[in-house]
């Protein structure tokens, strides 16, 4: 029997692919707008939904839509590799990026309707757990794919729709209990609550006027009031807003109690002890070693205890320029008594040519804290930078426990996990970046701190230069273009544990085992499956007598109802 072909309307069909393509502008990328993943994810779910993804006549809208997303995520990361005059033959890049995000995006709208139309016609699906228990699919699917790309990509966690949630405060704080995978999670069930509630409340109450008092706002039977408080709690809607009010309530009390200052303190009772460090700006673009040693000692004359280079401040071109810029180096900390972090680019080749991106923290006394080179250069930029040890170094100091990454490496969040690890109170940064990533970047490793309960002293050329603490608050925050000093107070505030520095990815995996789970029960035959859930059904929920197979096949001892809607 030929697959059934649902008809769109042809200004729908057209429209909504490219409302899409401006969400996804406006989505991960440069341009970061909160609501624009949510409203994308939605849109991709109900266009993909009543063209039917499976059917052969759906495959050129399909290929429209993921053709849309491409471009769409192309014009936001369009400035990605630009520098500050424009060129165009960097341009493919971001478009290529494009391809990869629109494919990977789209499996998990794919699964969960399959998922969708294989049980949908089940009268359990209506509403109540098993309904809850669909809309998770399509969430639980993309955070499985997405962990297992951040683990093997090159960029990292570079595009998570996770970092476009930065406005949010509340959202951000969540990533303390499950990471960015918990944001991501968030977005994407949200998206699927959108979808589902347009189709239950508008669509359908509209197709189907004359049903409507067989069916209440919650979708239980009024006809069986025994059951509504229970279909209500477990009900994907009033679900999915009790679990978002938690963490908005979680969230807002996390940024505002962190300082101790929640329910009305004095100043004078919240306020932490403070460091003084300072960040001496540099540029790749030329060699000013004696201007930065200067700016380092004025910075230590006007009482910084801590003082950084920016990443790739100046090049050592051979073995005895190094044993010189060191033996400077040493001089300075042990005649100020400071922490002095210096930066350099190593070659290892005569012909300049490969190098190592060095970060080496030099303690009071002139003895070398650590020598750390760059474990994670930036895909496509860094090409002749070798990539060091997956090792983050950690000193202890009278300032807590330091530790140092640098720039790129912030993007990996498996490997600044190590800081949470090690209980890391400060974790020193030297960046560089370029044209208009540069607060992009400082956005999306301010996470870093939220996750593993750390303070980040980012020092950054040609980006912001700022001051995270554990809690995201922000206690410095300066642009540089390339030169110049910036000095802030780090609050001495020791490491703070959180739950996802504690248990790691362990929500990712979760829903990982979840995806896996929902992949089984659609590639198995429908008649196990079915027998699987009333089993499950008949133990869990107590349902007195024997399941009876209602009228399409579902098997549920539920009231039986002809009403077919997303799940």
């Amino acid at each position: 029997m030929p697959d059934k072909v649902i008809s769109v309307p042809s200004i729908a069909a057209v429209v909504i692919p490219l409302l899409v393509l401006v969400c996804t502008v406006f989505g991960p990328g440069l341009l970061n707008v909160p609501p624009a993943p949510y409203l994308a994810i939605a849109l991709s779910l109900g266009y993909l939904d009543r063209l039917g993804p499976w059917s052969r006549a759906a495959v050129i809208p399909n290929l429209y839509l993921f053709a849309c997303i491409t471009v769409g995520t192309g014009i936001a990361y369009a400035g990605m590799l630009q520098a500050d005059d424009w060129d165009n033959s960097l341009m493919a890049a971001p478009f290529l990026i494009g391809l990869g995000v629109a494919l990977v995006g789209m499996i998990p709208l794919w699964i969960h309707l399959a998922w969708q139309r294989r049980f949908l016609p089940q009268d359990r699906f209506q509403n109540g757990p098993w309904a809850l228990l669909a809309t998770l699919v399509a969430p639980s699917v993309w955070v499985a794919i997405f962990t297992i790309v951040y683990a093997v990509s090159p960029i990292g966690s570079y595009g998570s729709i996770a970092y476009t949630q930065f406005q949010l405060e509340p959202i951000v704080q969540w990533s303390s209990v499950a990471g960015i995978a918990g944001i991501e999670f968030l977005v994407v069930w949200s998206s699927v609550i959108l979808y589902r509630s347009w189709i239950r409340y508008v669509r359908f109450e509209a197709a189907r006027e004359a049903d409507f008092k067989t069916w209440s706002q919650l979708g239980a039977e009024t006809h069986r009031p025994t059951r509504l408080l229970r279909r209500m709690a477990f009900a994907p809607t009033p679900t999915f807003l009790i679990v978002t009010l938690f963490v908005y309530i979680y969230g807002s009390m996390r940024f505002w109690n962190g300082t101790g200052t929640f329910y009305m303190k004095p100043l004078r009772d919240t306020m932490l002890p403070t460091v003084k460090a300072g960040c001496v700006i540099g540029s790749t673009d030329y060699n000013d070693m004696p201007t930065y040693l200067n700016q380092t000692i004025e910075l230590a004359k006007d009482g910084s205890q801590i003082v950084i280079w920016s990443e790739g401040a100046v090049f050592m071109n051979n073995t005895q320029m190094l044993n010189d810029f060191w033996a400077t180096a040493r001089n300075i900390s042990t005649t100020y008594g400071i922490y002095l972090g210096v930066t350099y680019s190593e070659y290892v080749d005569e012909k300049l040519v490969e190098n190592k991106n060095m970060f080496t923290l030099f303690d009071p006394k002139g003895q070398v804290s650590f020598a750390y080179q760059k474990a994670n250069p930036v895909a496509m930029v860094e090409t002749t930078v070798i990539a060091g040890p997956q090792k983050l170094p950690v000193v202890d100091t009278e300032f807590g426990r330091l530790g140092g990454a640098i720039c790129f490496d912030m993007d990996f969040q498996n490997f600044i996990a190590q800081a949470g690890e090690k209980k890391v109170d400060i974790l020193l940064q030297p960046s560089w970046t370029w044209a208009s990533i540069g607060r992009l970047e400082a956005t999306i490793q301010s996470y870093r701190a939220v996750e593993q309960g750390l303070s980040i002293f980012r020092c950054g050329s040609w980006a912001p230069s700022t001051v995270w603490d554990p809690y995201h608050q922000i206690f410095g925050y300066k642009y540089n273009l390339g030169s110049g000093t910036f000095t802030a107070e780090i609050p001495l505030r020791k490491h703070v544990l959180t739950i996802y520095s504690a248990v790691g990815n362990l929500w990712a995996y979760i829903c990982c085992a979840f995806a896996i789970v929902s992949l089984i029960l659609v590639i198995t035959p429908k008649r196990y499956v079915d027998k699987w859930f009333d089993t499950i059904e008949s133990r869990l929920l107590r349902q007195s007598g024997p399941s009876r197979r209602s009228e399409n096949g579902s098997g549920s001892a539920l009231p039986t109802s002809t009403t077919q809607e997303s799940a």
